[in-house]
């Protein structure tokens, strides 16, 4: 599914997503914006994406959204269905149309440094 104005800009799809840089371009992303997310959106363990580009009052923001559906039954109904479980990452956008870096060093669970460039990183599902 792709969406496209002239204010925002998105895309959802499964990965691995073979021409990722040709997708995006075609929903609206410049493509400064498609190579740097191409090069970031690695496979793991999730198996759908969802990137979107928008204004949020004076800053262009990138979300890259990464999620599995995990499948649920509920035991009294029988009912079933899918929720996601993922995580979402913020980047601000630059006035040169490059993803900026907010110069971010975090520690991971094992220790290790990673620079990143993060604004803002949300876990959901469960």
């Amino acid at each position: 599914m792709t969406t496209k104005s002239s204010s925002r800009a998105a895309v959802s799809g499964r990965l691995p997503e073979p021409n990722l840089v040709g997708v995006l371009i075609g929903a609206g992303f410049s493509a400064t914006v498609a190579r740097w997310v191409d090069s970031h959106l690695e496979i793991g363990p999730y198996t759908h994406f969802t990137v979107s580009q928008g204004q949020r009052a004076s800053r262009t923001v990138l979300s890259i959204d990464r999620f599995l559906l995990d499948r649920w039954v509920n035991s009294r109904t029988g009912e079933t269905g899918e929720s996601p479980h993922g995580s979402c990452e913020e980047y601000e956008i630059g006035d040169d149309g490059r993803v900026v870096d907010s110069g971010l060093d975090i520690v991971n669970d094992d220790g290790d440094t990673i620079h990143s460039l993060t604004l803002n990183i949300t876990y959901y599902g469960g």
